[in-house]
Parts: structure tokens; sequence; C-alpha cells
């Protein structure tokens, strides 16, 4: 008998990396959850035998019945989309905020963001304790696609320089920071070993990144591929702000906490990769990426 997986964000980096490998996955078929099913997106995946259906966060009966009758969800929130159009906390609504980054840091740095989804485990594991013990929670590293697709961390050609591109970023370019690889397929390839392998991975903690790299190796990968001359050049916080404005600083912070905890798995309980039969051949790294998106950047 045929599963159902319903995926949120369905048309997004996550969600359709995951949908990408269960559409290809025997026994399980592919519940797409969107805000647009009339997207180039949300087409392309009704095509490759999906199911497409709309609903939207901000509606709860919109996503009872988009749930409805599946045997696994994946679930993703937009913590970003409000701070990318300008906007402030303020403006944006009010975070709870449990301080896990702050912790973790002792007291040095902040993340909200990071925060705001260590609450919502938190409040998982404590209101809805039956759903706890079957769920498995991800992390996800740095995508390789923001340098293609995100205009705050794409490098761009410095004029006058004969040529260079700068990578502008507000962290040391040896600064480490794990590396989620190709997101059209490392996303699913962890969601399909998850559900495989349920005995070892419910109640615990993912991680979604085949390597750990510095900002300066990636940038060398980016130059070899595209044949520019890369550099990547450290901003301050505050002034990567002034350019970005919320979602820099929020950026910036992040970067802050990698920059004094590399290890992400402090404190909790992880599955690795091994763990879950993900076989390191099957997942592409930084580089592979970064050649698949040689035309984009």
């Amino acid at each position: 008998m045929m599963k159902t997986i319903a995926i949120t964000g369905g048309t997004g980096a996550q969600g359709g990396g995951v949908a990408n490998i269960m559409l290809k996955t025997p026994g399980w078929k592919v519940r797409a959850i969107t805000r647009n099913t009339n997207s180039d997106k949300a087409r392309n995946l009704a095509s490759q035998g999906a199911e497409v259906v709309q609903a939207n966060f901000n509606d709860e009966n919109s996503l009872f019945k988009a749930f409805e009758g599946a045997n696994a969800i994946f679930a993703v929130t937009n913590f970003w989309e409000h701070l990318f159009t300008g906007k402030t906390q303020e403006q944006s609504g009010a975070i709870e905020e449990d301080k896990r980054a702050e912790k973790a840091t002792k007291g040095k740095v902040r993340v909200p963001h990071l925060d705001y989804k260590a609450k919502v485990d938190d409040r998982i594991k404590s209101e809805l304790p039956d759903l706890a013990k079957k769920a498995t929670y991800l992390f996800f590293g740095y995508y390789p696609s923001n340098m293609a697709f995100l205009p705050a961390l794409k490098p761009f050609e410095y004029p006058g320089a004969f040529g260079k591109y700068i990578q502008l970023l507000p962290t040391p370019s040896t600064a480490k920071i794990p590396v989620s690889g190709d997101m059209t397929v490392t996303p699913g390839i962890w969601v399909r070993q998850i559900l495989a392998n349920p005995s070892k991975s419910l109640g615990k903690y993912a991680d979604v990144a085949p390597e750990i790299l510095t900002f300066g190796e990636m940038m060398e990968m980016w130059s070899e591929v595209t044949g520019r001359q890369g550099i990547f050049v450290e901003c301050s916080q505050e002034d990567f702000e002034k350019i970005w404005g919320p979602a820099g600083n929020e950026m910036a912070m992040q970067f802050k906490f990698g920059e004094l905890l590399d290890d992400w798995h402090e404190g909790y309980d992880f599955v690795g990769m091994e763990e879950l039969e993900i076989k390191a051949e099957e997942v592409p790294g930084f580089r592979k990426a970064i050649e698949g998106l040689k035309g984009l950047l």
C-alpha cells in the first residue's frame, strides 16, 4: 500500500529537495503543499506525479485539509520572509525566544532565528509528547545555492578590479560552517533515510550537511568552477546590516555564532549519516552543487 508524505513549502529549497527524492522513492506518494498551486514550480511537480494542494500557515483549517491522510509530514517555516522585505522585528511580529544560541556561546551572541526554531522544538516536546516521539528534527547548514540566488551572499564583480569578484561577509575566511550540499537532493535523501530507519531516527536530530568547510575554501572552489578570480572580504556586522537591513544583521549574528561554536551537535541527540545508511557518493557536496549552478553564478 502506498504511503503519502505531505511536504510544506513544496516549491521551496528544502521542500522541493524532499519532493525531488520522494517522487522517486518506491512506496511513497508526494503531496506538495504550497500557497500558489499555479506557479511554474507547482506545475512542474504536478507533471512529475505529485499531488499539489493549496494551504497557508496563516490558515489553520487549510493545513488540516492538506495533512489529512498523510503518513509523514515534512514541516518547515519561513522565518526569513518578513526580514527580506526590510521590515523590522516589531513589524514582522514578536518571537518568543529561549536564547538557546546565547546560552551556547556563554552570552556572547544571540541568533533569533536559531532560538526561534529551538523554541518550536521545545514546544513540540512539552505540549505534544506523542508527536515528539515520532518526530525527527533537522538542522540545515549553508546552502551552496546561496552563492547563485541570495544577493547578500552572491559574489559580485568589483568595478575597476580587472574582472575580480568579491564575496563580502561579516565573518573571517577561516570560519567553519556545515554545508548542506546540493539542496535539490540532500534534504530528500535525509528524509528518505529517516523514514526508512525509524528505530534509529525518531526523537532525534539529524544534520543535513555532508561536509564542513571554511568560507575561504568555498570561495576558492567557486573560483575554480567559474574560472573567475574570487576574493573573500570580511566586513563588520554593522556595515553588513547597513547594506542588507534586519536580514543582514540576522545573518551576521549566525555567522558569529558559527565562529564561536563550530560543533552544532553539542547538547543534542544526533543520528549521523552512517546510522541512517546514507552513502557519501549519493550526497553531492559544495563543489558538485556549484558545478550544477555554474550558468547562474
